[in-house]
């Protein structure tokens, strides 16, 4: 169902990212055994931070959502502005989750007003 090869490039992305506007992008992924909660033998985290490490929103799966049965998957939201709250991610692949959070990511930053862009690696060392 999941391709190793997909999840294996999100394991390879973890790490944190620096953003122009002060923000940064966390990014965590570890494989663990296979569950009914965790089907993709992965543990992950996607999280927008503000300026001073508060999540302003993200996706993982560490974790059940709010309702959800003992079989479901963990994977879910945590929504702009709605702190303690978690709502269900429909997981298809690592790479529709990158998209789904990076499309989220640039759409927020519009919303702000704030940039979108993320420093070069050498340019913020």
């Amino acid at each position: 169902m999941f391709g190793h090869r997909d999840l294996s490039n999100l394991v390879e992305q973890a790490g944190i990212y620096q953003m122009v506007n002060g923000w940064q992008v966390v990014i965590r992924a570890d494989w663990v055994d296979q569950t009914d909660q965790q089907p993709h033998c992965l543990d992950y985290a996607l999280i927008l931070q503000d300026e001073r490490g508060e999540r302003i929103f993200g996706y993982d799966n560490a974790h059940a959502f709010d309702g959800a049965a003992p079989e479901d998957r963990w994977d879910h939201e945590h929504k702009v502005g709605q702190t303690g709250q978690r709502y269900p991610y429909m997981f298809v692949s690592a790479a529709q989750l990158i998209t789904d959070f990076f499309d989220k990511v640039v759409k927020h930053c519009e919303a702000c007003g704030v940039s979108s862009e993320f420093f070069v690696d050498d340019e913020h060392e």
